[in-house]
Parts: C-alpha cells; sequence; structure tokens
C-alpha cells in the first residue's frame, strides 16, 4: 500500500509506504523542521554551523566577476611580476562567492533528494571546500602563492566527482517523484551546476598555468590542438572500454574530411564531448550487431570552414527511437537500464575510481546533456541525426576561438 505525501515549498508528489513515511517523520522530528501534517522543510545538516552558513548566506549576494577568454589569454601573456599575487586574491575571493552559490542552489534541492546519500556528500564536500578557502589567509606577497596553490589544487581533486555524484543521486532517487516538472527541476540545477564547475576549473587551471610553461598553450588554450588526434585518443578509450565489457570484436574507427585540421580551443571540453559521442556509438554499434566478426566502422569526419569547425560521429547500430530522443537532453533518462544487459558492467568499468571524471558518468543519462551544456557554453551546438533500426549521426560545431573570445565569460 503507498500513501501520497505533498511535499512544501516545492509542491512535490511523492508516493511512499507506510514504513518509509513513519521513518521519514521520525528523521523531520528530530531535525525540528516538520509538522505533524507532513509539510516539510529542509533539514538543518547537524554538521553545519550557523555562522558557516550566515558567511555562505552573504557570499552567495554577491557578483561573480567573470572574465572574458579574451581577458585571460592577456592576462597569461602578461610580464607583471606581482600578476599571480593579484590573480591568487581574485581567485579567493571569486572561489567563495560561487562555491557558496552552488551550496545555496543544493540546499533548495527537493527534501527527498537531500536524503540521498551522494547528494548530501556533494553538498558536504562543498562545504568542506567553502569552509577550506574561507579560513585561507589573505594573500599579500609572492610568498603566500604557492601554499594557496596546494590548497586550491587540492580543493578541484577533491570536487572532481560532484557531478558523477550528483547524478547518481538523482538517477536513484528519481523513481520516487511523480511530479512532471522535476526533470525541470533537475535540469535547473544541474546545468547551473556543471558550467558553474566547468568555468571554476577553466579559472583555477588558467591561475595554476602562471606557474608551468607548457609548448603549444596560452593559459588554457591549446593553440595547436589537431583534432584527428583528439579523435583517435578519445576513440582509443571507448573502444578498450567496449572490449572489455562486451569481449567482442570491435568496430573500426574511420576519419575523413579536413583530417590535417588544427584549432585554439580548451582540450578538456572537446575531449569530454567526443569521449561521451564515441562511448554511444562504440556500444550502439557492438550492440546492433552483436557475434558479427566484421561490424560496420564508425566514420568520424572534420569539417573546416572560416568561421567554425565541425565533427560529424555516424554509426550504423540500432539508432534512436522517437521516445529516446525525445528525452536525451533529460538528467534523469539513460537508455541502460532498459537495452542493455552489459549496463551493470559498463557503468561499473566506468566509475570514477578507475578513470576520471569525463569518463565516469555511463548509466546515469548526464553524457548528453552536460556535452550540449559545454557547447552551448563556447556558442557551439551538438544535433542528432538518427533513423530507428539504421543509425545515428551526431553534429558537432564549434566556433573559432577570435570569434568567441570577448562573448564567452568564464
Amino acid at each position: 500500500l503507498l500513501y501520497t505525501i505533498k511535499f512544501e515549498p516545492h509542491e512535490i508528489m511523492l508516493q511512499y509506504s507506510r514504513k518509509s513515511i513513519i521513518s521519514l517523520v521520525i528523521a523531520s522530528r528530530l531535525y525540528n523542521t516538520a509538522e505533524s501534517s507532513c509539510k516539510f522543510k529542509h533539514p538543518i545538516l547537524v554538521t553545519q554551523s550557523s555562522s558557516l552558513q550566515k558567511k555562505i548566506n552573504r557570499y552567495a549576494q554577491e557578483n561573480r566577476n567573470m572574465p572574458t577568454i579574451g581577458m585571460l589569454i592577456k592576462e597569461s601573456q602578461s610580464r607583471d611580476k606581482n600578476k599571480v599575487v593579484r590573480s591568487s586574491q581574485f581567485m579567493r575571493r571569486e572561489f567563495l562567492v560561487r562555491i557558496s552559490k552552488v551550496i545555496i542552489n543544493l540546499q533548495n534541492l527537493p527534501y527527498l533528494l537531500l536524503t540521498n546519500e551522494d547528494i548530501k556528500r556533494v553538498l558536504d564536500l562543498y562545504m568542506y571546500a567553502f569552509s577550506d578557502m574561507l579560513h585561507q589567509p589573505e594573500i599579500g606577497s609572492v610568498g603566500d602563492v604557492d601554499h594557496f596553490n596546494e590548497v586550491l589544487a587540492g580543493l578541484l581533486d577533491d570536487l572532481k566527482d560532484i557531478i558523477w555524484l550528483l547524478s547518481k543521486g538523482i538517477h536513484e532517487s528519481q523513481q520516487h517523484f511523480m511530479d512532471k516538472d522535476f526533470p525541470l527541476t533537475v535540469k535547473r540545477v544541474m546545468d547551473y551546476i556543471v558550467l558553474n564547475r566547468l568555468c571554476n576549473r577553466i579559472l583555477a587551471r588558467h591561475h595554476l598555468s602562471m606557474h608551468i610553461e607548457r609548448e603549444g598553450y596560452v593559459s588554457v588554450i591549446n593553440t595547436e590542438l589537431r583534432l584527428k588526434n583528439v579523435i583517435n585518443k578519445n576513440a582509443a578509450f571507448a573502444a578498450n572500454v567496449c572490449q572489455n565489457v562486451y569481449m567482442e570484436t570491435i568496430p573500426e574507427v574511420l576519419i575523413n574530411g579536413h583530417t590535417d585540421t588544427k584549432v585554439s580551443f580548451i582540450p578538456n571540453i572537446i575531449d569530454y564531448v567526443l569521449r561521451e559521442i564515441l562511448k554511444n556509438s562504440f556500444r550502439a554499434t557492438v550492440e546492433g550487431h552483436m557475434l558479427k566478426v566484421d561490424k560496420p566502422p564508425i566514420i568520424v569526419s572534420i569539417s573546416n570552414a572560416p568561421d567554425y569547425w565541425r565533427i560529424r560521429v555516424s554509426d550504423r547500430g540500432a539508432g534512436i527511437s522517437d521516445s529516446q530522443l525525445q528525452n536525451i537532453d533529460n538528467y534523469c533518462y539513460t537508455s541502460f537500464k532498459e537495452e542493455s544487459d552489459y549496463s551493470e558492467a559498463f557503468g561499473q568499468l566506468l566509475n570514477p575510481s578507475v578513470q576520471d571524471h569525463g569518463s565516469s558518468l555511463a548509466g546515469y543519462g548526464v553524457g548528453i546533456p552536460v556535452s550540449k551544456a559545454y557547447l552551448n557554453f563556447v556558442k557551439g551546438s551538438l544535433e542528432y541525426q538518427t533513423m530507428p533500426g539504421l543509425g545515428t549521426d551526431v553534429y558537432i560545431k564549434v566556433p573559432h576561438l577570435n570569434r568567441i573570445l570577448d562573448e564567452v565569460r568564464i
């Protein structure tokens, strides 16, 4: 027997057994956040102090400083010896403002999501990061910078898996939500956190790059990024995953078009997008042609035009059904659970303890929405053309860097 509960202030409708209701009411009374009528508010985490929360609220009211890509390049090329001090001061304040805004967004999630262990873990990680940065001493000289850089690098490492954890938590919790607007609520929060995280890491890597000279790089920009090499690297990863999971022959990847194209771009973004798309293409091809020795190749085409460069990934797997296509941008949606007997193995192979955050999201329905968010951020796009039963073409479109230097704010 299931009971329906109305949670306020989010107006979320859920179904629970009597045992679950009793557990929730007991928990809510422990936190003094609910009345007997089951009108729930958010729990106050026992690990949070009111003074820390006040500081979070104060920083969250401040505006972010959002430099353009062009400004980062100009700063990177500056010969001013004090730029590392100013950059450290900027990063400390900016980190606190941006992290506080994420914390507020997380705290405003529906109550049930905040009871999930993975989502609570994310909130705790952000709270710790804010507290750690808050208690760092002010940076007044070059001598203070090295310690700050160590702290900053450590916090980046601590937060590297938050998207995976959030996705896992949402995936585990969504079955309880009947409200039709729940996916939109998730998308709003996830889009914000995904882009906040991306921008924070770009700014941090830009700051840290001032201490390390890398050939072919200006700030976080690889000025000689050869697209064919990027495709080959990520195709090799996807091929290795499929080989380990399916124990099948894997499709060949053929690259054609403007194969000598070099661009200036942030490599982490295109690495992530290509890795997700190629994983999907390998999986579709292998599962669509199981037990066949000769599988149709995955064809990747490169086009380089004056304003944009494009990549098309074509596979001859099973294609995407209409119902799947309608949900493909939904953070709550994944075809893994309904299609593949290999889902669990594939997901385990790609968990964050095995691979970095860019490859650990299979099975939780975030690869495509995150890829779209990344490309939209740089004024690009990701589009699908599919023929169910025959295959899928995925189109990546990205403007050349000189067109967005003053448009994209980090």
